[in-house]
């Protein structure tokens, strides 16, 4: 019994391991590119010694100096160097809170964002205080009584060898102090003879920059490399690092504190020294900051050092500009306890009251506003205006006289009310309505006297009431929407619209109005009667032109194939028959085959998609479960709208000799087409040989399947279809004992086999026998 427990459980894990195979296991010929991509991407990233950041390295300060010194060679990862990182994308700028101040920038960033700059060439001629080292290339040149040149390479103990004058230490000495030193050794051993000294390719150097800047790591340069230019390699300090408190460490000890601004503001290079290998190029963090604009030559976001006051900002941005208004600059601030505050700052240094010392603070922002901002005796008129602007203000200056001045335009100006706004001393807005047909009157109480600043807008009758619109639809040549004009007729409407189409009917039109409780009414208006289009259209009326019944323009139907005349034809009249069209177009060729005739009526398929028939069928759908346990759908039913239209017809020739189709009366849209004789009778679907067989007279259907090779083991003799010329099919076990007819179509149908889920089955029948086993087993230790 242990034995035969065992082994169920062995073949049920066994089953379960192949189903979890079979559900995980993905086939990679059945995936998509883009998921064949993402497998990629996700199993480079994770195979060993893969990383998701990419590092650099600089090259080694004794590599070939003929390759480029700024290039950054990629970090394998397993050296100790320090690395170049681009950090321009990581860091954010700081910006001002407030929408007016978010276009500024840290003033003399711009000067780092050209294109990246190299360290100077290592093969110029260098200048005298050059200081000599290992690698430095001399050149020594002689001429006169003696013609020689010496090519010396500085060792790395700072000597070089000059052939009659020996060993030389070098190391630390400036280009002109070996100049002096040669030319008295060479005096001891030639006369009459000049020389010079210059440099040939120079020694390369490592540098370092951190802190805030763009691009920090490790950089080879050459020996000519100033402080400026390893701030360009560099990218220079990033939105958070100081452009005034740059630090050269040297030795671990601060050598030179390079302020940016001093070359920004006045191009003072005294502090661009030149580099020594080991130097760092620390830049920090940013001190306080304060933000500036309005009228100013250069509104931007400026580093302070200390105490700096609103006027040493002023200076910094480049002083005002002449209609800069000085006695009052907005100074905005957070306070100690977290609050906003605002104050006035007097920064006019010709005002008699004196200039404001307040000190600036991290986060100050200072807004200097224009002397236009601050007009007096000055008042405004706007609007329905031919010269909008501004006009000098007396005592005696009232509504009138700016209304004359300005003068008000001929045309769509609001007469009942205009606004004046007024401005108090405490920033209050006033808002006093004017009748301006009452003031052109002469009305005293609305002709008021202005004061200062007083701004006074004229509306236009569009400004203040709404737009309004009358419609109309049907038979016109342009419906639609239109502006209601005043005193405006039906008749204007309907001009307006392009008059009436053809198949408009003028004995009575609608009209339809809506008052203000939401009633409607109805009137009928005789279009072809000039007066009764005169009625007066109010707001929102609508107007609608009806059709002439039946009205239809060429009422068209096409014939084609083997007829004497094909082509298109138009309807004589209502009750038009095929017959009737058939004797129209000359009636059939001698190739013409009427049983085949085919009859197409495109409103049969327009009239189903009303009834939204497509839209039932494709919702008429089996739903099977696929072996993961989901639903699929599988339509049962197809819609083919030129199948749908299609009218079985059978074209017989009457007594007087006309082929007819039980009167079938025409409409517009129809098709005939009419086709050549066929060959023979086509067999088709689960016989031997699909094909069309020779048309033997007196034949039966079954004498056609023989000839095609007889049915095959598959096929369903019962669901044997026979598909007649016209478009008739018909089905049953007598089909076979009918006689074919040419043009005719035998379709044999395969039978439909259920598929059977053999593995969900014996899943499912082991799970039903382990469970039957286990409670056995359980009932027999009881």
């Amino acid at each position: 019994m242990r034995k035969l427990f065992l082994l169920i459980v062995l073949i049920i894990i066994l089953v379960s391991l192949s189903w979890f195979h079979r559900t995980n296991a993905q086939d990679l010929t059945q995936l998509s590119d883009r998921q064949k991509a993402e497998m990629f991407r996700t199993f480079s990233a994770t195979k060993a010694g893969a990383s998701g950041t990419q590092t650099y390295r600089t090259p080694d300060i004794y590599d070939s100096t003929g390759r480029p010194l700024s290039t950054l060679v990629p970090n394998d990862g397993r050296s100790g160097d320090i690395v170049a990182v681009d950090t321009s994308t990581s860091n954010t700028m700081i910006a001002a809170e407030m929408p007016e101040f978010e276009q500024l920038r840290p003033f003399g960033q711009d000067l780092f964002g050209g294109p990246r700059e190299a360290a100077p060439p290592d093969d110029i001629a260098s200048s005298s205080d050059y200081i000599l080292g290992p690698g430095d290339n001399i050149i020594i040149s002689l001429w006169g009584r003696v013609e020689q040149e010496y090519n010396l390479t500085v060792d790395r103990e700072g000597k070089v060898f000059i052939p009659k004058l020996g060993e030389v230490n070098v190391w630390g000495k400036r280009v002109d102090e070996f100049k002096s030193y040669a030319r008295k050794k060479f005096s001891a051993v030639y006369s009459d003879f000049d020389m010079n000294v210059s440099l040939g390719k120079i020694r390369s150097i490592r540098i370092y920059l951190t802190g805030e800047v763009n691009r920090p790591g490790a950089y080879t340069v050459t020996s000519l490399t100033s402080l400026f230019n390893a701030l360009y390699l560099a990218g220079g300090p990033n939105a958070n690092g100081s452009m005034r408190a740059i630090r050269l460490m040297r030795g671990g000890k601060a050598v030179a504190t390079l302020d940016l601004y001093a070359f920004l503001l006045a191009g003072d290079n005294t502090a661009d020294i030149r580099l020594e290998s080991g130097d760092a190029i620390f830049v920090p963090v940013a001190g306080a900051r304060v933000a500036i604009r309005g009228q100013i030559h250069r509104p931007a976001i400026y580093e302070l050092l200390g105490a700096e006051t609103g006027a040493d900002l002023l200076k910094l941005s480049g002083n005002a500009t002449p209609q800069a208004h000085l006695d009052r600059v907005l100074l905005e601030r957070v306070s100690d306890r977290g609050e906003w505050q605002v104050q006035d700052l007097n920064l006019n240094p010709d005002s008699a009251a004196r200039i404001s010392p307040t000190v600036l603070k991290d986060g100050d922002r200072l807004t200097v506003y224009s002397m236009f901002d601050a007009k007096t005796n000055v008042v405004f008129v706007s609007g329905m205006i031919k010269h909008p602007g501004c006009y000098e203000r007396t005592d005696s200056t009232r509504v009138r006289d700016l209304l004359s001045r300005g003068q008000l335009q001929d045309y769509d100006v609001y007469y009942n009310r205009a606004d004046l706004f007024r401005r108090h001393t405490d920033y209050r807005v006033e808002v006093i309505p004017i009748n301006v047909g009452a003031v052109l009157a002469g009305d005293s109480a609305n002709n008021i006297m202005l004061q200062d600043r007083d701004s006074l807008h004229v509306y236009s009758v569009k400004d203040v009431e709404r737009d309004k619109y009358v419609y109309i639809g049907g038979e016109v040549a342009r419906p639609g929407s239109y502006p209601l004009y005043d005193r405006m007729t039906a008749a204007d409407l309907i001009f307006l619209s392009g008059s009436f189409t053809r198949g408009a009917s003028r004995l009575q039109g609608e009209l339809a109005h809506t008052d203000s409780l939401g009633q409607v009414t109805i009137d009928y208006i005789d279009l072809s009667d000039s007066t009764s289009t005169r009625i007066a259209l109010r707001e929102d009326d609508r107007l609608y032109v009806r059709t002439i019944p039946e009205w239809q323009l060429h009422r068209t139907v096409k014939v084609e194939g083997e007829v004497q005349f094909p082509g298109e034809y138009v309807l004589a009249r209502r009750n038009e028959t095929l017959g009737d069209l058939l004797q129209r177009c000359g009636g059939f060729t001698s190739n013409a085959f009427p049983p085949g005739a085919v009859f197409e009526r495109r409103s049969i398929g327009r009239s189903l998609a009303r009834l939204q028939i497509p839209k039932i069928l494709e919702n008429s759908r089996e739903l099977v479960e696929d072996s993961a346990g989901h639903l699929e759908g599988t339509v049962l039913m197809t819609y083919d709208s030129s199948m749908v239209n299609r009218i079985v017809i059978d074209l017989k020739k009457g007594n007087n000799g006309r082929y007819a189709a039980g009167d079938l009366v025409l409409e517009p849209g129809d098709r005939v087409f009419v086709p050549p004789i066929p060959t023979g009778i086509s067999v088709m679907g689960a016989v031997g040989a699909t094909g069309t067989i020779k048309f033997t007279e007196h034949k039966k259907v079954k004498y056609y399947v023989q000839q095609a090779g007889d049915f095959t083991p598959r096929a369903d003799k019962k669901g044997i279809r026979l598909i007649k010329a016209n478009g008739a099919v018909l089905a049953g076990n007598e089909v076979l004992g009918r006689q074919a007819e040419l043009g005719d179509i035998i379709v044999v149908p395969s039978k439909i086999d259920k598929e059977r889920d053999w593995f969900k089955t014996m899943s499912t029948a082991l799970a039903a026998t382990t469970s039957l086993v286990t409670t056995v087993l359980l009932i027999d230790k009881l």
